[in-house]
């Protein structure tokens, strides 16, 4: 991100998801139908969660007009082609969000939880959207910022855009 002349600190995206990093229903639908029995990278996203952005869930479906969370922190995700955004408001998978959310909620003394996750999208014919998503946890680490979360996970490589799933035993 260039900086504007007379500026100070680097741009932050309002929100950061797969959906900013390129993949949009459309998008992960057709590469998950490409790629049946992959894994298909979408994004890695590190950072520190600090507090819970309430939302009403606005798609059709059975969870619509449901109370969500986003988490607010500082993130930053890399998509599978290596572009890099900050962001202060992760959206992740619901059932990810919700486990931060319990840990951010359960107790006061609890000032951010850290985040390191690679989110790939998985073909699913039982799921409305064709897809569903697989997060991987990469640490697990008492980490202050984006920079000691990067630092922690500097030696795992970014995964390839298409990764194969194992065969059923």
């Amino acid at each position: 991100m260039a900086k504007e002349q007379g500026t100070v600190g680097v741009a932050m995206a309002k929100r950061l998801s797969v959906k900013e990093l390129g993949w949009d229903k459309p998008t992960l639908q057709a590469a998950v139908l490409a790629n049946k029995g992959s894994r298909v990278f979408l994004a890695r996203f590190v950072g520190l969660a600090t507090a819970l952005r309430p939302y009403r869930i606005k798609a059709e479906g059975d969870k619509q007009g449901e109370i969500a969370y986003g988490l607010v922190g500082q993130f930053e995700g890399t998509s599978a082609n290596g572009e890099v955004k900050p962001g202060a408001v992760l959206y992740l998978p619901a059932y990810v969000q919700d486990m931060i959310a319990a840990v951010l909620q359960s107790n006061p003394d609890v000032s951010g939880v850290q985040v390191a996750y690679d989110v790939y999208a998985v073909y699913d014919d039982g799921s409305a959207t064709s897809y569903t998503f697989e997060v991987f946890d990469l640490l697990n680490t008492g980490a202050e910022s984006v920079d000691e979360v990067k630092a922690s996970i500097k030696a795992l490589p970014m995964p390839s855009a298409i990764v194969a799933l194992p065969s059923p035993e």
